[in-house]
């Protein structure tokens, strides 16, 4: 109990301490053959002018390696793996992607050339390393140096660091940086999940070749942050008094922290002048102000290095100030001297109404007892508080110890129920405090935050959209709530739930609320989603985008207060409001499917499926089966336009609530009566699909489509979400200027880009053309999306 309590603390720290001066986050491919840690995983990088930090939330067990290829910009970058056959330990594996076992190539795209490969495996090689690429054999990739990785686990959170200058990079000097990043195991064996950017898979996963197909870019140094001294001091007494720390025979005091230019790099602490068992060190803060920082000491003795807390991931915690700071002395491992620096009293209190109306707590026969590090003895045993019979609450317990720390140490304890001689800790995060200074009484606390309040908290969600693409259907019986913390039996969905409700004659008859009443203690902070009830009842959770798929936070006020959001947090610019009708346009000449057979005009129909057909995916994924032509006739309604060439089109609707990117691809139904090929799902292989958005609001021709481009160029089958800026020349005085457009997106134009005076031209939102008078000066113009 006491080091898995104690580790939650420091991983929450860990997640917090990123906030630095600059910070991406990098969202997964959504991939999961690899159990989606990587693919539905976030990736978040920060840096402070001279060093990286980074966290990767993961979306399932970790049990492999994510290798994050780097590309600076610098010359010597590699086009693939091929010539990579580094197989010294799994982590060279992963980058090389070749073992004994087989070879899973992988092919850089779109002028991504790397240099540099960063390998983590946490649950797998248990290291994390920065590598300079280079071909040979074993050893040949340089390795540069270890990146921090903590913890070893295959849950995460993960973090690492390195400094900038491991890259080439010169400090403090801004540089763009392109990344991406793939999930591999120590044996070469690829999976089809992938982090800033995107791959491809033809031949499916394993030992085959495999295609990057995007990337994303990072500013270095952007911008720099400013350095101030942090003072850090911790006293050695206990340690010197048990023999554990004998400062006669050389033993000396490290600190080590993530606010180092070198993030848990080391650095020693001397005897202070005024108390010898003291030891006070100064180095340099590089993080801006409010960033909460991790730090802790260790100690060398002999040929033994002695951390604080027994491990990497249980730290002590600080919010840089970005001023200088001189922190106030602590005892190494939070063990106390005997007799203390300090005596302060602490007093608990703990009003377990609520516990006793709930049948959970029975005075006079259980126990309630507080616990944590305040303690000498640290989390073994808890001290009893008592209640006053007589009282006004009998129900309010309370207790005092002597916390031997210095004041403004932080601690962290919780509450436990002995019952039956079982210990019933609280399923809540460690509660905090901070010494106080010769006495304190802290707040009066309710077990697992759950107190006799009555606080009213309003739930409101848009279900615009989900009403739209028929996700939610009021009309069949389905409902919607808001489940979590907040709720006396959390997390209760379905029939028995918090069911919230709309006004029909309301304009806005697609917002449904209600009103809960949460008994928690004002300040508490609560989680929740909003759920859909379906009539079968099975239930179906939100996926917030704004919390990458977590759960929504909010703070529970000490007055009534209400929470409005959209589900799922979808912009409904994205999505088609209407149903819309698509014409697809696909150019058959010289086509050839994947295994050879070429299209014959004159006998062989052509096919479309994708995510805008219900159910999606349908024809494809059925095309290994003989089946008659009139039952999927609606797939094959492409005609020859115009008549003669080797243009062939066909129009679809897809559905209102539809998201405005559309993923699909082309099949040859060889011969129109019987299948002369393994499968119609013959134009490229699995994955690879073309991607276009729609663009307007009625019947939307799409750009004509090559059959068979993803295989050969992978890039050129996925559009833009906006872009391809073009000026033409003037006509009648006016320059034609066109672009792709997309509907929150607009042009903008300056005349200087050194001033950077960029103007909205607000007529163009939504738009895909212009024309702009000429004047005779410097104009410029780009496209800008909110």
């Amino acid at each position: 109990m006491k080091i898995n309590i104690r580790k939650i603390l420091g991983l929450a720290g860990v997640l917090l301490a990123t906030t630095l001066a600059h910070a991406d986050n990098l969202i997964g491919n959504g991939d999961n053959t690899f159990d989606g840690a990587v693919g539905n995983g976030v990736l978040k990088l920060t840096d402070n002018g001279t060093n990286f930090s980074g966290s990767l939330i993961v979306g399932g067990a970790m049990n492999d390696t994510l290798v994050l290829y780097i590309d600076t910009g610098a010359s010597g970058g590699f086009s693939d793996t091929s010539t990579l056959n580094d197989q010294q330990d799994g982590g060279r594996v992963a980058i090389s992607g070749v073992s004994g076992s087989g070879r899973s190539t992988l092919t850089f795209t779109n002028g991504f050339r790397p240099k540099y490969a960063i390998a983590l495996g946490p649950n797998n090689n248990h290291f994390g390393g920065l590598y300079q690429l280079a071909a040979g054999g074993n050893n040949s990739l340089n390795y540069s140096n270890s990146v921090n990785l903590t913890p070893y686990t295959n849950v995460g959170p993960f973090t690492f660091s390195f400094p900038a200058t491991s890259l080439g990079l010169t400090n403090n000097t801004k540089a763009t940086l392109r990344i991406f990043g793939t999930y591999i195991n120590n044996l070469g064996y690829r999976s089809s999940e992938a982090v800033a950017g995107n791959i491809s898979a033809p031949f499916g996963i394993g030992y085959n070749d495999f295609y990057q197909t995007g990337y994303a870019t990072y500013t270095f140094a952007n911008p720099t942050a400013t350095i101030f001294p942090l003072v850090l001091q911790v006293d050695m007494k206990a340690q010197i008094a048990s023999g554990a720390f004998n400062p006669n025979n050389g033993d000396t005091v490290y600190a080590a922290g993530s606010f180092l230019a070198d993030p848990w790099s080391s650095f020693q602490l001397t005897p202070s002048v005024g108390n010898t068992n003291i030891y006070i060190g100064t180095n340099l803060d590089y993080n801006a102000a409010g960033v909460l920082e991790l730090y802790k000491f260790w100690f060398h003795s002999g040929s033994n290095n002695v951390w604080e807390f027994g491990g990497p991931n249980e730290n002590r915690l600080n919010t840089s100030k970005g001023s200088a700071q001189t922190l106030s002395p602590v005892y190494y491992n939070d063990v106390t001297a005997l007799p203390s620096a300090t005596t302060n009293a602490v007093t608990f209190q703990i009003d377990l109404t609520s516990q006793v109306s709930l049948g959970r707590f029975r005075p006079g026969i259980d126990q309630i007892d507080a616990i944590g590090t305040f303690q000498t003895n640290h989390w073994n045993t808890g001290f009893n508080l008592t209640n006053n019979p007589t009282g006004a609450n009998t129900n309010l317990y309370s207790g005092t110890y002597r916390d031997g720390n210095y004041p403004g140490t932080w601690e962290e304890y919780k509450f436990v129920i002995i019952s039956n001689s079982i210990n019933n800790y609280e399923s809540i995060n460690n509660r905090i405090f901070y010494t106080p200074t010769n006495a304190g009484t802290l707040a009066i606390a309710y077990l697992n935050n759950i107190s006799p309040y009555t606080n009213h908290v309003t739930f409101k969600v848009d279900m615009t959209l989900p009403l739209l693409s028929q996700a939610f259907s009021p009309g069949s019986g389905d409902t919607v709530g808001a489940a979590g913390t907040f709720q006396t039996n959390q997390w209760t969905a379905g029939g028995g739930g918090f069911q919230l409700t709309n006004n029909l004659t309301s304009a806005s008859s697609n917002i449904f609320s209600g009103t809960y009443t949460v008994s928690d203690q004002p300040g508490t902070g609560e989680y929740y989603k909003f759920v859909i009830n379906k009539s079968d009842g099975s239930t179906v959770f939100e996926i917030p985008a704004s919390t990458s798929g977590g759960d929504r936070p909010f703070v529970l006020s000490a007055t009534a207060q209400t929470i409005s959001n959209v589900w799922a947090d979808a912009a409904l610019v994205n999505y088609l409001t209407k149903d819309t009708y698509i014409t697809f346009t696909v150019d058959m000449n010289n086509a050839v499917d994947i295994y050879g057979v070429p299209f014959d005009p004159n006998n062989d129909a052509i096919c479309v499926d994708g995510d805008f057909i219900n159910p999606p995916w349908d024809l494809l994924s059925n095309g290994t089966v003989l089946f008659p032509y009139d039952s999927y006739s609606s797939y094959f309604t492409f005609v020859n336009n115009p008549a003669g060439s080797t243009l062939y089109q066909a129009t679809f609707l897809v559905a209102a609530g539809h998201p405005l990117q559309i993923n699909y691809k082309y099949g040859i139904y060889h011969n129109a009566g019987g299948i002369n090929a393994p499968t119609i799902d013959n134009e490229a292989y699995y994955g690879q699909n073309h991607t276009r958005y729609i663009r307007t609001a009625s019947t939307n021709s799409l750009p004509v489509d090559i059959f068979g481009i993803q295989v050969t160029d992978p890039a050129a089958a996925i559009e833009p979400v906006f872009g391809n800026l073009a000026i033409a020349p003037p006509v009648a005085g006016k320059l034609p200027v066109t672009w792709l457009g997309y509907p929150n997106v607009h042009l903008q134009t300056c005349t200087n880009l050194v001033n950077n005076s960029w103007q909205d031209v607000t007529a163009t939102t939504g738009l895909s053309s212009t024309n702009w008078p000429v004047s005779g000066n410097n104009q410029f113009f780009r496209l800008i999306q909110p």
